[in-house]
């Protein structure tokens, strides 16, 4: 038995199909799936960034000088800033008592790589021990993993249903 004309009529229209349907929600879901997944890969409000002059900053955590522990005045994407070493919920002894304990390490005249840990330590210390409604939480990006993942996963379940029903109908002679 020979191929149908229709045979290759249905195959032109089903990978049409799924060139202008399927591909472009499956691409959307790997989109909208990145976006949320590296959202947790910068800083959050709590989080001291050591960096040097000159160097660029994000729209978050506070930017200190590598070697002295002061605020740096930094560029951003699109943006100057300019830190203080003040974290939200945190009252103003708080704040004194982390520039308090900046300055004591930075005495020697350079800050190491311990000293910057020590610092993150004690701020995370203070975050953690603020009262619920006063914390300020990492912005949660899984509404965008949810989006993203159920379009990717809706995506190839239509391209596998549509593949394996064109396969059973080529099998089947139709």
């Amino acid at each position: 038995m020979g191929r149908k004309a229709h045979d290759s009529t249905a195959a032109v229209v089903l990978t049409g199909l799924l060139a202008a349907l399927i591909l472009p929600l499956v691409l959307v879901g790997v989109v909208f799936l990145l976006i949320g997944l590296n959202a947790g890969s910068g800083p959050g409000p709590y989080t001291v960034v050591f960096a040097k002059a000159g160097e660029e900053c994000g729209a978050t955590g506070q930017y200190l000088d590598a070697s002295t522990g002061e605020p740096l005045r930094c560029m951003g994407p699109g943006l100057l800033r300019t830190s203080a070493v003040e974290f939200p919920g945190f009252s103003a002894e708080q704040n004194d008592e982390v520039r308090r304990w900046l300055t004591t390490l930075a005495e020697d005249g350079d800050l190491s790589v311990f000293d910057h840990r020590s610092v993150q330590a004690r701020i995370d210390g203070i975050a953690a021990g603020l009262p619920p409604g006063t914390r300020v939480e990492r912005e949660s990006r899984s509404t965008e993993v949810g989006i993203g993942a159920a379009l990717t996963g809706a995506g190839l379940v239509l391209g596998s249903g549509f593949a394996w029903r064109w396969h059973r109908n080529r099998r089947a002679g139709f």
